[in-house]
């Protein structure tokens, strides 16, 4: 089978090592190792992927530097990372639609498949979900193993550093998505690296114009190479005043806010306009205090909260809009490292001074640092 041997019920390649390296929250605390654990064994309805390309997301960030919800949530030790593309390297005996040596990323949301979210086609929001790389073994590994309904296979013309990021460009394509955004006025506020796919998914959706808005330069700029129309520094312009210059006096149709900011968050709702959409996908701290009767009832807005990726429609979305328009979500990716430098990559997003850092998880797909 595509150059597998069936070993113990299973189909596999030859040459399995019996452990590998992995980036492992070893203990409490801040801070990541890169250390050997046991490579794991795929079960009979799960996948084992030799792990080519990872992308490091904020939520990594989080793990590393021991934050508030890190501390809540993860149990070490745990290996991170849920970005991820690989081929298949070990299949269970009863997958019948994968084979060994096929591309795929994966949905690193397992959820339990049989409740009622599941079965209405809301499985982003089961309530027994378990997410690789915080609930269970993720991805910054040598191999992963997965649920193999959880794979997709990803087609060759899409190269793996992007194909790595299936899952944040899943959580920006969700957010523009949930709202038209066709021939309507968006503004995205928070340009980290979801909130600038969210800039190219918005105008290869025909929005009519789209707004910045980023505190940090460095990420300004990117939203610039991503062709948003105006990008605006909240912590020196005055963005009410721009914004509604911009869309003759009314404000825009559509706000997508990215970063969970707090007073991002308070600026999504005072800037939409009279019974426009506000999507709000990033996460703040804490409680956030709004005018509730200013800026969300007598506006007659809608609001709509994003959580994660549509399984399974944004991914077909999201490969659509990759093999029609990859060249547009270039630009987010900053950096490509190799696995062994992963310190690098989270000194560069600690310091704001990247987009989407990638990490080559094997010699092969190695990249090269890009300005």
């Amino acid at each position: 089978m595509d150059g597998g041997r069936t070993v113990k019920g299973l189909q596999r390649m030859s040459r399995i090592p019996d452990r590998m390296k992995a980036l492992v929250k070893t203990k409490a605390g801040p801070g990541l190792e890169l250390t050997e654990v046991p490579t794991p064994e795929a079960g009979p309805s799960e996948a084992l992927i030799r792990v080519r390309a990872a992308g490091i997301c904020g939520t990594d960030v989080h793990i590393e530097e021991w934050n508030d919800w890190a501390r809540g949530r993860i149990k070490p030790p745990l290996v991170t990372g849920h970005e991820f593309v690989g081929e298949i390297a070990a299949l269970g005996r009863d997958v019948r639609h994968v084979r060994v040596g096929d591309r795929v990323s994966g949905e690193g949301h397992i959820t339990c498949g049989h409740c009622q979210f599941c079965r209405t086609g809301q499985g982003h929001i089961c309530q027994d979900v378990k997410i690789i790389g915080v609930d269970r073994d993720g991805c910054f590994a040598e191999y992963l193993v997965m649920p193999a309904d959880n794979l997709w296979p990803v087609p060759d013309r899409i190269p793996d550093t992007l194909a790595a990021v299936f899952d944040p460009l899943g959580n920006a394509m969700h957010t523009v998505m949930v709202a038209p955004v066709s021939g309507r006025s968006v503004a995205i506020i928070g340009a980290g690296a979801i909130g600038l796919f969210a800039i190219a998914i918005a105008r290869a959706a025909g929005a009519s114009g789209v707004i910045a808005i980023e505190p940090n330069p460095f990420r300004r700029r990117l939203a610039a190479k991503v062709r948003a129309d105006m990008v605006l520094d909240p912590t020196r312009d005055d963005v009410p005043a721009l914004v509604g210059r911009e869309t003759e006096g009314l404000g825009p149709q559509v706000v997508l806010e990215m970063s969970g900011h707090p007073d991002a968050i308070r600026l999504a709702f005072r800037l939409v306009r009279n019974g426009g959409d506000v999507a709000l996908l990033g996460i703040p701290p804490g409680e956030v205090a709004l005018d509730w009767a200013r800026d969300v009832i007598f506006k007659g807005i809608t609001i709509h909260a994003v959580n994660g990726r549509r399984m399974y429609d944004t991914w077909y979305q999201c490969q659509n809009f990759l093999l029609r328009d990859r060249l547009a979500v270039r630009p987010v990716i900053t950096h490509v490292l190799p696995f062994e430098n992963f310190r690098r990559g989270f000194e560069l997003l600690h310091a704001g001074r990247a987009g989407k850092v990638v990490l080559a998880m094997s010699p092969g797909a190695a990249g090269r640092k890009r300005s």
